[in-house]
């Protein structure tokens, strides 16, 4: 599970590394990533929200049990097929 620390950084900061650690992770094939952006306002977990939503290949999982963590938002994400990989990258 890729794990994405975007807490205390400034709301373009978190944007830009978010982004970024999700399309690698995607890249990647990975299928699960958590995302740590702590309580504070709930500015950066909203953007977290937004992101994911603007990406279109991961969705949020719901937390399902009480000591699930409020500082962090976990990911399912929903790589390409092998094939479709290969041209993202460019090799096919």
């Amino acid at each position: 599970m890729r794990e994405i620390r975007i807490r205390e950084l400034r709301a373009d900061e978190a944007r830009r590394k978010l982004e970024m650690e999700l399309n690698d992770a995607f890249m990647a094939g990975e299928t699960s990533a958590v995302v740590l952006h702590g309580i504070g306002s709930g500015r950066l977990k909203k953007l977290t929200e937004e992101v994911v939503q603007e990406m279109g290949f991961a969705r949020i999982l719901p937390a399902l049990t009480l000591s699930a963590n409020p500082g962090e938002t976990r990911l399912e994400l929903l790589p390409p097929d092998k094939k479709t990989l290969r041209m993202l990258k460019g090799k096919g």
